[in-house]
């Protein structure tokens, strides 16, 4: 159903794509669990830990697409509006908000999801995102398809 909404191109390239970048995001989360948490955390939790991250892949984007989408929308309103009173006055920053609205949500995941506290969710996703970034900065096809921000 995915394939026909979207106009994805060649459906077994975006597969592949899928399993390569939810790989990259299990090892990353699986590390940082292993660093932060401990050991036996992340033994224990390695299939939730391929769930969050299949989630972060496939599913977040399109929230925090929608959600940004929605923000666009108001912020060009509250532009225009700021136009209507200084001309060149209003520009739309609401759609900025979209890489944190992601970290939030990815945090949220992470506490419920594998059942850690706040501290350690806090650490975890953001190693995430930051070693994801540095892989972004090397390799920006990832970034193309992935798109976290």
């Amino acid at each position: 159903m995915l394939f026909q909404i979207i106009n994805i191109g060649d459906p077994l390239f975006f597969v592949l794509w899928l399993i390569l970048a939810t790989v990259i995001v299990f090892l990353i989360m699986y590390i940082a669990v292993l660093v932060v948490v401990s050991k036996t955390k992340a033994r224990d939790k390695w299939f939730l830990i391929l769930l969050l991250a299949f989630i972060a892949v496939l599913v977040l984007p399109i929230i925090v697409g929608a959600i940004m989408w929605v923000l666009n929308l108001l912020g060009e309103g509250l532009a225009a509006l700021r136009n209507a009173i200084e001309p060149g006055a209003g520009h739309n920053y609401l759609q900025l908000f979209a890489p944190i609205i992601f970290f939030l949500l990815l945090l949220a995941l992470t506490k419920f999801l594998l059942g850690i506290s706040w501290e350690h969710a806090l650490w975890v996703s953001l190693l995430t995102l930051f070693i994801l970034y540095i892989i972004y900065s090397l390799i920006p096809e990832l970034y193309g398809f992935i798109q976290f921000g």
